[in-house]
């Protein structure tokens, strides 16, 4: 059940990035006018600001732990570049491919 759930939430998510961004471009006409609207937005906001640094240091945890998964596994690299360049959906499509076994409750302490 959870496989067809991350898979429909990668579709659902990828279908919101590409209308988010068309309307983005419509509502600036280029790229580079909306990042110039973008970045005043931070300046002048700071809980935007805030979100935004909370945000990047939460994809840098993500990705660590993706390239570390990735390693260990040794799976192709392409999963975290896609997730770096396009963000959530490769991500919920990785976690759906691979299932992860549950993690041990023996503790390995003596």
């Amino acid at each position: 059940m959870r496989r067809p759930l991350l898979y429909g939430a990668a579709a659902l998510f990828f279908a919101y990035e590409q209308w988010a961004f068309y309307t983005w471009m419509q509502q600036h006409g280029s790229a580079s006018a909306g990042l110039a609207h973008a970045w005043m937005t931070l300046r002048q906001d700071p809980m935007v600001f805030m979100a935004w640094n909370d945000m990047g240091i939460f994809t840098a945890i993500v990705l660590t732990w993706l390239w570390r998964d990735i390693r260990r596994a040794n799976r192709s690299l392409l999963w975290w570049f896609a997730t770096l360049l396009t963000g959530c959906p490769p991500l919920l499509v990785y976690l759906g491919k691979y299932t992860h076994p549950a993690p041990s409750t023996h503790d390995a302490r003596p």
